[in-house]
């Protein structure tokens, strides 16, 4: 049964913090409890009681307070909900239904048990325990499998953090696409200044015309913090944390990390984003392969095969460094000129 456009002239959200149990609609969503409130909107659980598959009952209700809008806006958001909810990925958050009450804009959400991945760097910073490389790499593959496809349907996050991504029987699950952009073609390129300041990428900040490459910066600073438990960019306030993100701190992985995760870290930091590389190259990468890039003390075991990619990879790391300080000697003398 479809959802209605509007709910009910008699349903109050704002109840539900109240009440362990509402009815929403014809008797199918139940509210069971209120699980989050930000500066976009409120999140309830639900239960969807016409949904025959037990692990699928429990869903996210998301009500967005967008407060007057013409009817113009209204259509933008509804199609934009639309086209993210035939999105579909294992390592994305789906989204079943989206519906106006008045001047909320409510969306229904898979249910991810598992909570935030900010919580669950949260719990093994309490522990002191590091997170292993081989679960690292893990999470890795499956965000950069949602991104990838979020890209190749035109779509930018722009506001991937920790908190945006959600983790189910350990699988991860990116979600939270309230400031998301769907692109209208090959060349268009964002210009809108959103997103979370730990996280931005320097042209960004700068109020650069941006892509995609700008979530492939946010990933890099999510990778540093599911390994250090901090953020790739720190400062005692904002305006410290910008300005280490557009200048030449280049964060890097403890060395209990192998050095091809950190050449990874290194090159989704680049401040050049025509020097970062894709989701879909990253992917390339053999550490997410069967044959893993093993750590330097095992090089006396590596097969030819092996000691092919690895001279490889020197050698595209030999190379991204003359890049690198070729920009850099070309910056210097423009700024001396």
């Amino acid at each position: 049964m479809p959802l209605p456009s509007k709910l009910p002239d008699d349903f109050n959200l704002k109840a539900a913090e109240n009440t362990s149990k509402i009815i929403i609609w014809a008797n199918r969503y139940v509210i069971l409890k209120k699980i989050g409130a930000g500066n976009f909107g409120t999140a309830f659980l639900i239960e969807d009681k016409e949904e025959k598959n037990i692990d699928r009952k429990k869903k996210v209700l998301k009500q967005i307070c967008v407060g007057p809008v013409d009817p113009g806006e209204t259509v933008d958001a509804m199609h934009e909900a639309r086209l993210l909810a035939r999105m579909k990925h294992k390592n994305i958050v789906q989204l079943h239904e989206s519906f106006l009450d008045g001047q909320f804009f409510c969306i229904v959400l898979e249910y991810c048990e598992g909570g935030d991945l900010e919580c669950k760097i949260n719990e093994h910073k309490l522990k002191n325990e590091h997170i292993n490389e081989q679960q690292v790499i893990k999470w890795l593959k499956q965000m950069l499998n949602a991104i990838n496809h979020m890209h190749q349907s035109r779509v930018l996050h722009r506001d991937l953090k920790s908190r945006n991504i959600f983790l189910k029987n350990n699988q991860i699950k990116i979600g939270d696409f309230g400031i998301s952009r769907i692109l209208l073609g090959e060349s268009d390129k964002a210009s809108t200044f959103v997103g979370t300041p730990y996280y931005m990428s320097p042209e960004v900040l700068k109020h650069e015309r941006y892509d995609e490459k700008c979530d492939i910066w946010s990933l890099g600073c999510v990778l540093y913090e599911i390994c250090c438990f901090t953020h790739a960019f720190s400062g005692s306030s904002l305006m410290a944390v910008m300005f280490k993100i557009v200048s030449d701190y280049n964060p890097s992985l403890p060395q209990l990390y192998s050095r091809a995760l950190n050449t990874i870290l290194e090159r989704c930091l680049y401040r050049d984003p025509r020097n970062r590389p894709t989701a879909a190259e990253v992917l390339a990468h053999p550490i997410f392969g069967e044959e893993k890039i093993p750590f330097k003390n095992s090089k006396e075991h590596l097969t030819a095969r092996q000691r092919l990619k690895v001279r490889k990879q020197l050698e595209a790391d030999r190379k991204l460094k003359m890049l690198k300080e070729m920009t850099r000697q070309n910056f210097e003398q423009k700024e001396r000129i």
